[in-house]
């Protein structure tokens, strides 16, 4: 029987090095722990965010942003529906 049997710590519970090194580290500009990931939140918040729906098939293919202080009326683009296959205007829905 060996005298010398070590107990090496699981590689996914907490206090890993490789898990901490990979995955945990923080970044040194901001509070992200993984940089490369973008925080969907952050960049657009819920209150400006509205869906436009094309008027031809009445599917919603575009999400985008929207001051609403500034802009009251509903938004209406041009864009490419990827279900008609050609460009139709989009208008903004609930």
């Amino acid at each position: 029987m060996p005298s010398q049997v070590r107990i090496l710590p699981h590689p996914f519970r907490q206090g890993s090095s490789v898990v901490e090194q990979l995955f945990c580290k923080q970044s040194a500009g901001g509070s992200n722990p993984l940089p490369g990931l973008i925080n969907v939140n952050k960049n657009m918040s819920q209150d400006n965010l509205v869906k436009l729906e094309c008027t031809e098939c009445h599917r919603i293919g575009y999400y985008t942003q929207k001051n609403k202080k500034k802009i009251k009326e509903r938004l209406e683009l041009k864009k490419y529906c990827r279900w008609c296959k050609k460009h139709t205007p989009h208008k903004e829905t609930k």
